[in-house]
């Protein structure tokens, strides 16, 4: 597999747009099923903090990460947030995830000077919860029902890196 990290431009819209709309990525985000396009175009335009990766296997799109930082916070400079982490389903358990996640955490650590990263994830993903730890995020804590989906209340997971 040749399989490149690189930035998300506006041409991956439809692509990226199948992708988060596609039902194992609903399930695992706060994604609703149907959104419309323009709804991922308005995600994917530049914004001050925002580092959106793409995985590219060479035909195009199979993963996505984002990560939001807030260099407009003076207090909060120092910190970033894994917002999202999908890869496309035809491509789980090749390491799309993994070289997403590590893409961001070199990104937070040698180019934004962030000494905390954070994500919320499901409980029931452990698959995702087993990648994080093995990258050095602990369980923070956990909140109950903070989510709805699929007809029931989900629990997610706060956790954090910290460097330093």
């Amino acid at each position: 597999m040749n399989l490149v990290i690189r930035p998300v431009v506006e041409a991956d819209g439809t692509t990226l747009h199948a992708l988060l709309t596609s039902p194992h990525v609903v399930r695992g985000s706060m994604r609703v099923p149907l959104s419309p396009p323009q709804q991922t175009l308005d995600r994917i335009k530049p914004r001050s903090g925002l580092h959106q990766l793409a995985a590219d296997a060479g035909d195009g799109l199979v993963g996505f990460a984002e990560l939001v930082t807030y260099p407009d916070e003076p207090r909060a400079r120092h910190c970033g947030e894994i917002n999202m982490v999908a890869t496309h389903a035809e491509w789980a358990g090749r390491g799309i995830g993994r070289s997403l996640v590590e893409a961001i955490v070199d990104l937070a650590d040698n180019w934004l000077q962030l000494r905390r990263l954070g994500l919320i994830v499901f409980t029931d993903n452990a698959h995702a919860i087993r990648l994080y730890e093995r990258l050095g995020f602990t369980v923070e804590g956990t909140m109950r029902q903070v989510c709805f989906g699929a007809g029931d209340f989900m629990d997610a997971h706060l956790m954090a890196r910290l460097r330093g």
